[in-house]
């Protein structure tokens, strides 16, 4: 914008910043009476012919600026062609004078809000009274330095002389500057209103500064030390006529510092009075008067100039950090003041030891900056191990490698390092590694006793670099690959912000997939030189996007550039070593170059070397340490699927503990170190090696990690413990159906023997596995056993009611190892266990602790004689268990009741003792007197006997304590301290196995289900005893029925026992309900709030309690049992849960919970609703807990989503299986996009995922898509790892797979259940069930059968297999003759009775008829013919036979001429020729007959 002008004599100029953007038309307001304008974005001109109207218009700009101090005005005028500068200095002298003296009087609302702020400020409260006055102070101490600062300017104006003596705030000299003036004043006022601490201590700094050659600074951060000191220094002279150095342990920080200071100080000095000098511009030197940069670049200073004769005054900051520069700088320094007196030195920290700092500088002043103005990163919580937090707090030079600081030193002038003045001196041992690994870099050389630095040591000092940063610079120069090794120097200094990896856990897994396309198969520095050459190869107007694009932090490529262009500047200036601006290397192609600088690498990090330990868990071990630690997360080595042997790594990260910027080394490249500091060989010995263990069930598995893998860590700490290395790793792969194991070679035969030996002891429980079944349910006696095993066959058939199951208490507080203890049972026992149960109890002593069961009832009576030995450290006690008596384990509901039992061992004498107040005897007698107990008059009379106290005689022998008791307490009102009732001694009775029997019987005949929901216990007695002790459980369902069934037997003796041990049952019935601590946290409000209701109702009581490992019991006590049972009900149903029924939730899609999807889902659930799953792996069930009015909502949730899953179910492609090319996944991302968007393209409509840290495809398909997926990426045959295998029943695709236990096998799940349903219908040849594949003949194995069979079709196939065992047992066992009754016998050569439990008939066991007590078998055919019914009905009848091996009458209406008997044998009705196979009868038909039919 301009105006028409002529010509003109005077012109002001104004200028402002380009952030500023001012109103024209305001602007030219200001300007007066002008005769022409010219507008600029950044400045204007305006033009006078008349003098005195420029003059004026000068003089109105400058007091407009100053009377605005506070406000926006911020342009700068000047007047050109104006030539009378007297007449303009005197008017602007006369404003500016007035200005000043107006803010000295407070003429500024700045002065006058700290002012009233000042006087308004209490000193009352006394809880505030110490703040209040420090504030008043302070305030008042900032309004002091303001008003000297005035001063200063004003007497400045005034041309009066200063004298040298004084420390004056500011220093002017020479002509006006009116620009300046004002900026200045302008300062002051912004420093008054920012009010940094420092501000107020400004005159005591510098006077203290004057006077000292040495002075600490001690302040907080925030208090303004950093930026406003050097301007003090620099705007009051104290800091000398040279320049003023502020050093910086960081260049970033000596960067932003200088820019803010620069920015502070506009208009207050010249452009260039405060600069940041580079860190390898070590000899530009410059006429700033302040120049900050690092301790380093200054070190580099005083190598060239040892006075540092351009410097007045030094200024150490943030000394506090005792970097190794800073320890350095310090020492320097100190020397330094020697000759130098006229230098002045301030060295300023936060939290530094002031005193520390004092003293090593002779004792010179401190001043402590109390306060801070702004507050200073918010709170920042970091957990450290106590030795590593410790080594925080001491100086870095006691802590680091000091190879660095001996070549500065030595570069320096110092030639003895071990007399160099540090502040803290590390150890001697220290630097004597130092110098010898400088020895050994060719940096520094020993000559006549003194070490000096090498031309090679030179050119690393001068670098500035790590010296082994600095060799690798300098060896890949030597090797031509000079650009390479710049680049791997600033790389390494920046490698843990190169990859960008925030955000969601999706924008992680993008940022992994972006990764890999620049993995480098040689390790992470590889990988990043990768990254650097294609951001450098990109267009740099393209290279934001670039970055963005491919999850790169731009940012830190810029500094890696910026280093690597310093690098070259110093190569350049200080070392005349041109950088070249081309590559030899090249990651696209493997060449002699990667080989190169890999052994470049090594000959500069040859201390950091670590060996692959064989495990991936276990990582590597660091060769000079013996430390084991694994590779970084992010490292690009673990996208490859192999693990070099031999790596070499920058350094080790703590908390925890990772190897990071890794390389793989060759084997052969550690002989070319000179000389080498280890053994090779001695480390390849150490690595671990692995065997695997094939071929292994899924079943065994589990059983052999145990619940939450307790087993698999035992073995593995025994191991350890025995061979003493602490490395033996054991890893279980579910999937492969293999367990891994890495040893040394020294121990691995020794650790494969103890694993195989435990995975062969496994093997061997499930080979013995059965299922203890009874053959009827019995009804008032314990039914007879068999044990269903392998194949379905029974392998042991218990007809005499002998023990098979033994039940195991543990005396003593141990933990106690199941494996071990089978072990020791079967050892001690000669016998072979088939199954056992561990309860889930709380570890008390003394209880339970599961129960046994041996395949032969002699290894079960061997067992209980092991009671009263030791076993680790406890006392075993064994007995004949009682869980089979009354029913199987799994027939009673949930809601079990039970109730205490008792009856005397010892007859009472008749008579009792009551023990009571001696002065209450006479009156107690006279209560007793003539009293009736049940009908009988007893007599009472005082005795000595227990002291004073009453005898009572005549009493009936069957009265127990309580119930005389009870008599007594209602007869007198006297106290009754104790109650004696003498008894005889023990009675023998039978054992604890009849009386059980007994006792069942007697209960059992009162409820509706004969003894199916009873369960007898009778406790072993110690020998003093007084009662035997028995616990009966009822099924809750019959709770009514057990009440009248515990009525009915109070008072009755049992069969064997005396007539006086009659039973008395305690009216208190328990029950419990439990549930574990995950479950308890999701209920927790309820359950409290129901058992709050319901202890209100009256008749139960409620007792909650927790274990140690959180499981939580409420235990419920009642004195009826619908009190018991209506109390425990919700109860139960809030702590168990819902049952989760749905037709749609077959094996296969339970089986999707324990997925990576399931489990997240399943945990999304359970966060909406507020609820808990419960998952029952073994038998595929799942029940949901929580709040009762969500469990609706979760259970159709966790349906439908589980059905959802498994109709679009998520397929696993590995891509580091052992089968593919360990880079396979590298190869994908490059041949099909980090996104797979190549693969969508071949496959449409198909969604792909990978996930690079687990080396997962997860495909959302079938199997046929996902072995064309793999049959694409790695270009396989048919035999891909994956392919569906056929069934060899239905010889189709395997549908709803199950794979056997036994020979590991495949077929479809409906198949194999079609096999046994088939067994269940022909029962005779089907025994025992085998694997149906060709030339396979494994057994079947029972966990198999209980895997795939539900209960009632177990229960046939039990009863098919009874049938076939005894049709094979060659007559040694038959039926029961009552059609259709399960029972067995056996067959024996004299008359004996069989009395059926289950039908009630009696049987001669010898002839089969009908028992004839006293007549022999011949004598009783002879008075009766059994089957004359028959034998008239068989007259005439052509198709009717009887079977030659069972007698069996068989009627053969149709069909071919072979037929099956119901025993089992296979019969030609021709000849009636009989066989054990259908095939043998075919066999003979067709050869004998010549025909069938």
């Amino acid at each position: 914008m301009q105006s028409q002008l002529t010509t003109t004599n005077f012109v002001i100029q104004l200028s402002w910043h380009n952030n500023i953007c001012y109103n024209h038309d305001h602007l030219l307001t200001l300007m007066g009476k002008y005769d022409g304008f010219n507008l600029y974005k950044t400045s204007a001109k305006f033009f006078y012919h008349n003098r005195s109207n420029a003059l004026e218009t000068m003089v109105h700009l400058w007091q407009v600026l100053l009377m605005s101090l506070d406000e926006g005005h911020v342009f700068t005028p000047n007047l050109v062609g104006f030539y009378d500068t007297d007449e303009l200095n005197t008017r602007l002298m006369v404003v500016f004078k007035d200005r000043i003296n107006g803010l000295m009087n407070g003429d500024l609302p700045l002065v006058k809000k700290l002012r009233n702020k000042m006087e308004q400020v209490s000193i009352h409260d006394s809880s505030k009274k110490e703040g209040s006055v420090l504030e008043k102070e302070l305030i008042g101490r900032m309004i002091r330095e303001f008003n000297a600062a005035m001063e200063c300017m004003h007497d400045y104006l005034e041309r009066k002389v200063f004298d040298a003596s004084d420390v004056k705030v500011l220093m002017l000299k020479g002509a006006y500057d009116w620009n300046k003036i004002y900026w200045m004043i302008k300062r002051e006022c912004r420093r008054l209103d920012e009010g940094l601490s420092i501000y107020a201590d400004r005159t005591d700094i510098l006077t203290k500064i004057h006077n000292q050659q040495v002075t600490v600074l001690i302040g907080e951060t925030g208090s303004g030390k950093s930026t406003q000191l050097v301007q003090f220094l620099a705007d009051s002279g104290v800091g000398g006529d040279k320049s003023i150095v502020c050093t910086q342990p960081r260049k970033l920080a000596a960067v932003s510092l200088a820019n803010r200071v620069k920015e502070e100080s506009h208009g207050c000095c010249k452009d260039n009075s405060v600069i940041c000098s580079s860190t390898y511009s070590c000899f530009q030197q410059s006429d700033s008067k302040v120049i900050y940069m690092t301790d380093d670049c200054l070190l580099k200073h005083y190598m060239n100039d040892k006075n540092l004769s351009w410097a007045s005054c030094i200024v150490v900051d943030e000394a506090h950090e005792r970097s190794l520069n800073t320890d350095l700088l310090l020492a320097v320094m100190k020397d330094l003041l020697h000759w130098r007196s006229d230098i002045r030195l301030i060295i300023m920290s936060a939290t530094a030891n002031a005193q520390q700092l004092s003293s090593y500088f002779f004792g010179c002043g401190t001043h402590h900056v109390v306060g801070r103005t702004f507050p200073v990163p918010g709170k920042c919580y970091r957990v450290y191990g106590e030795s590593d937090y410790r080594s925080m707090q001491e100086p870095e030079v006691l802590n680091v490698n000091l190879e660095s600081a001996v070549l500065r030193i030595l570069a320096l002038g110092y030639y003895k390092v071990e007399e160099f003045d540090f502040i803290d001196a590390p150890s001697n041992a220290a630097i004597e590694t130092a110098i010898k690994n400088l020895i050994q870099l060719g940096a520094i050389v020993l000559t006549n006793g003194v070490h000096k630095l090498t031309k090679g040591g030179r050119m690393l000092v001068k670098l500035g670099i790590e010296p082994r940063l600095g060799k690798m610079v300098l060896k890949c120069f030597e090797k031509r690959l000079g650009r390479e090794g710049l680049v791997l120097v600033a790389i390494m200094a920046n490698s843990s912000s190169i990859f960008c990896r925030g955000g969601s856990e999706e924008e992680k897994q993008v940022s992994d997939r972006l990764k890999v396309q620049f993995c480098h198969p040689d390790g992470d520095l590889f990988t990043l030189l990768s990254v650097y050459r294609k951001w450098e190869g990109t267009r740099r107007d393209k290279r934001n996007q670039w970055c963005w694009d491919n999850r790169i932090n731009a940012k830190t490529m810029r500094r890696c550039h910026e280093a690597v262009q310093e690098m070259e500047s110093c190569l350049k200036h200080e070392l005349n070593i041109i950088t070249p601006a081309y590559w030899c290397w090249n990651h696209m192609v493997n060449t002699n170059y990667d080989q190169i600088l890999k052994d470049v690498i090594l000959s500069a990090l040859e201390d950091n070397i670590a060996m692959y330990s064989g495990n991936d868990s276990l990582g590597y071990e660091v060769v000079s340490t013996g430390a084991h630690v694994r590779l970084h997360p992010s490292c690009s080595l673990l996208m490859f699927s192999e693990r070099p042997s031999l790596v070499v790594f920058r350094e080790i990260t703590a908390m925890p503990s990772y190897l990071v910027c890794v390389t793989s080394i060759n084997i052969d490249s550690l002989r070319t170190l000179s000389p080498t500091t280890f053994d090779v060989s001695q480390i390849c010995r150490r690595k671990l090696q692995l065997k695997v263990f094939t071929g292994l069930g899924t079943a065994l598995l589990k059983r052999f990690c145990g619940k939450s893998n307790s087993s698999l860590k035992h073995l593995v700490s025994h191991i350890r413990d025995t061979l003493n290395d602490d490395r033996i790793r054991l890893e279980v792969s579910f999937e492969h159906n293999r367990v891994n194991l890495f040893a040394t070679f020294k121990h691995m035969r020794q650790v494969s023997e103890i694993v195989n030996s435990a995975l062969e002891l496994e093997g061997k429980w499930i080979q013995n596995e059965c299922i203890e079944k009874r053959l009827f349910p019995g009804r008032h006696e314990p039914a007879p056993v068999a044990l269903l095993g392998s194949g379905a066959e029974i392998k042991y058939l218990e007809l005499e009611k002998r023990c098979l199951t033994v039940d195991i208490f543990i005396h003593g507080p141990c933990s106690v190892k199941e494996k071990e203890l089978l072990s020791f049972l079967e050892e001690r026992t000669s016998g072979n266990i088939c199954a056992f149960h561990k309860l889930n109890g709380d570890g008390q002593e003394n209880e339970k602790w599961g129960d046994v069961t041996f395949l032969t009832p002699e290894a079960a009576e061997k067992a209980t004689k092991l009671t009263a030995v030791e076993f680790k450290g406890c006392k075993l006690k064994i007995a004949p268990s009682r869980s089979i008596f009354g029913g199987d384990n799994n027939l009673l509901s949930s809601s079990v009741i039970k109730a205490k039992v008792l009856w005397p061992r010892r007859r009472s004498q008749g008579v009792a003792f009551v023990k009571c107040n001696p002065n209450d005897t006479s009156s107690m007698v006279e209560d007793f007197s003539n009293m009736l107990i049940r009908g009988k008059s007893i007599s009472s009379r005082r005795t000595l006997r227990y002291g004073k106290s009453v005898m009572l005689s005549g009493l009936d022998v069957d009265l127990f304590e309580d119930e005389l008791f009870e008599v007594l307490r209602k007869a007198t009102d006297r106290e009754i301290v104790n109650l004696i009732l003498p008894r005889a001694v023990v009675v023998e009775n039978p054992s604890l196995m009849v009386l059980e029997e007994a006792l069942l019987r007697e209960v059992s005949s009162f409820m509706p289900a004969g003894n199916e929901c009873v369960r007898v216990r009778i406790f072993p007695c110690e020998p003093l005893d007084y009662f035997m002790k028995a616990e009966i459980s009822f099924d809750g369902r019959f709770h009514l029925e057990a009440a009248n069934a515990l009525e009915q037997i109070d008072g009755k003796a049992l069969p064997g026992c005396e007539a006086w041990q009659k039973i008395k049952c305690k009216q208190q019935f328990t029950s419990s309900v439990s549930c574990p601590a995950s479950v308890y946290i999701v209920i927790k409000e309820q359950l409290h709030a129901l058992l709050k209701g319901l202890q209100v109702q009256k008749g139960a009581e409620f007792f909650f309690d927790r274990s140690a490992n959180g499981t939580c019991r409420v235990k419920i006590s009642a004195k009826s049992t619908k009190t018991l049972v209506e109390s425990r009900r919700p109860v139960e149903y809030l702590m168990t849960g819902k049952t989760i029924t749905d037709d749609r939730l077959t094996p296969h899609v339970i089986q999707l919970i324990f997925s990576r999807e399931g489990f997240s889902l399943q945990k999304s659930i359970q966060r909406e609703t507020g609820t808990y799953f419960l998952i029952d792996r073994d038998n595929d069930s799942l029940r949901v807990v929580g709040p009762l009015n969500k469990l609706t909502l979760a259970e159709n949730r966790l349906v439908e989503s589980l059905v959802a899953l498994y109709k679009n179910k998520q397929l696993d492609i590995h891509l580091n299986d052992p089968t593919f090319p360990p880079d396979l996944m590298k190869k994908v991302v490059e041949k099909f996009g980090p996104d797979l968007y190549g693969l969508k393209e071949k496959f449409p409509g198909s969604d792909f995922t990978l996930n690079p840290r687990n080396h997962i495809i997860s495909i959302r398909g079938n199997e046929e898509l996902k072995r064309n997926v793999i049959h694409e990426i790695v270009g396989t045959t048919s035999s891909t790892p994956g392919q569906t295998p056929s069934c060899p029943i239905c010889l189709c695709d395997v549908e709803d797979g199950y794979r056997l236990e036994n020979c590991k096998h495949e077929f479809c799940r409906s198949c194999l259940v079609e096999q046994y349903e088939s067994a269940i219908r022909n029962s005779g040849s089907s025994f025992p069930i085998r694997c149906a594949r060709d030339d396979c003949m494994s057994l079947i194995l029972v966990v198999d059968i209980k895997a795939l069979l539900s209960t009632d079709k177990l229960d046939e196939l039990f009863h098919a297999s009874i049938g076939s065992y005894v049709a094979s047992s060659y007559g040694k066992y038959r039926f029961c003759p009552s059609p259709d009754c399960p029972s067995v016998y056996q067959v024996t050569k004299t008359e004996k009775a069989f009395a059926c439990g289950a039908c009630s008939v009696k049987t001669c066991s010898k002839c089969h008829l009908e028992y004839h007590p006293l007549l022999s078998c011949e004598k009783y055919k002879e008075l009766i013919d059994p089957d004359w019914s028959l034998k008239e009905w068989l007259k005439g009848k052509e198709g009717v036979k009887q079977c030659p091996a069972c007698m069996f009458t068989i009627e053969k209406i149709y069909g071919c001429n072979h037929v099956e008997c119901r025993c089992g044998t296979h019969i030609c009705w021709v000849c009636l020729e009989h066989f054990k196979k259908c095939g043998e009868c075919y066999q003979h038909l067709l050869l004998k007959h010549g025909k069938y039919v």
